[in-house]
């Protein structure tokens, strides 16, 4: 038995328009230095500001909230196996080049995500009230380590800690924190408010 493909509707122009522009200027940032340089709360700020900008304009920008509605549960759960990627946090503090504390939360946070969500594509779609509750627990636990690594990277700027999170500020990994994250997260709401529309419909039966 093998599992169809995940399609994906058009997304809107306006929004590819500032989605691309959004990773030009996450780039931009990483690549001159621009946030690495601004003293603290200023990234802290811009990333708090670009997680709430994405989880507003997905649920307030009807078209986009339309395109969001019109994808399938699998492919909202199927991005965060990107998460992966937090096995390079776990590299760079075996190298002693990010605190490790850092890398440990965020990275193994990251790598557990993904990995859950690697099984929860091959469960297939949760129609039944388990499955539904199981993602549903994967959910929380994927939205709330990225709120710990944030606040974990806070943590470590606050009290000067060295080796600090400098990596997650400039290119490459600049893009984790300022377009990935929000991304992420925001999935997560979104996974969030299609569950709770398939229990609706569930009990409505």
């Amino acid at each position: 038995m093998t599992t169809a493909p995940i399609s994906f509707p058009r997304l809107p122009g306006a929004a590819l328009a500032t989605v691309a522009a959004w990773l030009g200027l996450a780039i931009i940032a990483g690549a001159t230095g621009f946030l690495a340089g601004l003293p603290f709360p200023g990234p802290q700020l811009i990333i708090l500001t670009l997680l709430v900008a994405t989880v507003v304009a997905g649920t307030a920008v009807p078209a986009l909230r339309a395109w969001i509605d019109a994808l399938p549960l699998r492919a909202l759960i199927g991005i965060n196996v990107f998460r992966f990627i937090g096995i390079t946090f776990l590299v760079l503090a075996a190298r002693g080049q990010i605190a490790p504390v850092f890398a440990q939360r965020a990275g193994w946070g990251d790598i557990a995500t993904a990995a859950l969500a690697i099984v929860l594509l091959a469960a297939g779609d949760p129609r039944t009230p388990i499955r539904r509750a199981l993602t549903h627990a994967w959910n929380a636990f994927g939205a709330l380590d990225l709120v710990v690594a944030v606040a974990t990277a806070t943590w470590v700027t606050l009290h000067a800690v060295t080796p600090g999170v400098q990596p997650v500020l400039v290119l490459p990994l600049v893009l984790i924190p300022t377009f990935f994250v929000p991304i992420f997260l925001a999935s997560h709401v979104f996974i969030f408010r299609r569950l709770v529309a398939l229990g609706r419909s569930a009990d409505a039966r």
